[in-house]
């Protein structure tokens, strides 16, 4: 059975992502778990250091997690949902249970934060977008709506789509029910560029829409809202040297400025 895998440290933005995770498994007719890795902690004191033994520790998330899974299953009941108690890194767990179940999507919390904790923290779910073999949906911890009618995918026009790029939303949209809009964000110092008119996905041809604005993240966000799309989809193409950083930085920038959750998609 295909999963739908959402972590969570506890927090009302893992709480509100752990929400969407599992309206998103009930639609899919997926499986959900949920992940929550524990750290041993340290405790200062004045005769030294000494650290909590890992059993209590690891027993004190494990009932945690239980309740938290428990606030879940209140609103969604038909969902089957199991838990994933472990330490270690976050991104390399992610990755080994992505490559070891059929994952249709990673869903992470988004904590409201000012603009220098953006620039400095960012969070796990900016860290693993765009980065890992699976779709990571990105949910603003404010975003409460937790509904997936129409989901509205970003295009780069200077980039020919392949068809390995939108496998993903192709399956991802058919599996769901949701419609589709795509748009193209016109720089405006793209004075020349001539644009990709449509788009076939799913063997429907979609007219790729068009809107001029000073930045991308701003054009798509305000296309998104007269639209009334549920969620923002972008493809993270690994194509340079710098595609660390780039990936980074756009996603991020799409992530903090848009209020309803973003997909980021690995090519």
């Amino acid at each position: 059975m295909k999963t739908i895998i959402t972590g969570t440290d506890f927090t009302p933005s893992s709480l509100n992502a752990g929400l969407y995770a599992a309206m998103l498994a009930q639609k899919l007719n997926c499986k959900l778990t949920v992940l929550n890795l524990f750290d041993i902690p340290v405790v200062h004191s004045n005769s030294g250091l000494y650290f909590i033994s890992f059993e209590s520790q690891k027993k004190y998330n494990g009932e945690k997690l239980q309740k938290f899974i428990a606030k879940i299953a209140k609103v969604f009941p038909d969902v089957s949902i199991e838990s994933l108690l472990t330490s270690g890194s976050f991104k390399i767990e992610i990755e080994d249970f992505v490559a070891k179940h059929r994952v249709e999507a990673v869903v992470m919390g988004l904590a409201s934060k000012t603009k220098m904790e953006k620039l400095i923290y960012g969070s796990h779910s900016t860290d693993i977008a765009g980065r890992i073999k699976a779709p990571v949906i990105i949910v603003p911890e404010k975003y409460r709506k937790h509904n997936l009618k129409s989901v509205l995918l970003s295009v780069d026009n200077n980039e020919k789509l392949y068809h390995s790029s939108l496998g993903e939303i192709e399956k991802f949209t058919e599996h769901s029910g949701a419609k589709l809009k795509v748009l193209w964000v016109r720089m405006e110092d793209e004075l020349f560029i001539p644009r990709q008119k449509e788009l076939k996905i799913n063997g429907i041809v979609h007219e790729v829409n068009t809107v001029k604005s000073k930045e991308m993240e701003k054009g798509v966000v305000s296309y998104c809202k007269k639209n009334k799309a549920d969620l923002i989809a972008i493809l993270s193409k690994r194509h340079s040297v710098l595609y660390n950083l780039f990936a980074e930085s756009h996603t991020k920038k799409m992530v903090y400025a848009s209020k309803v959750p973003v997909m980021a998609i690995h090519d």
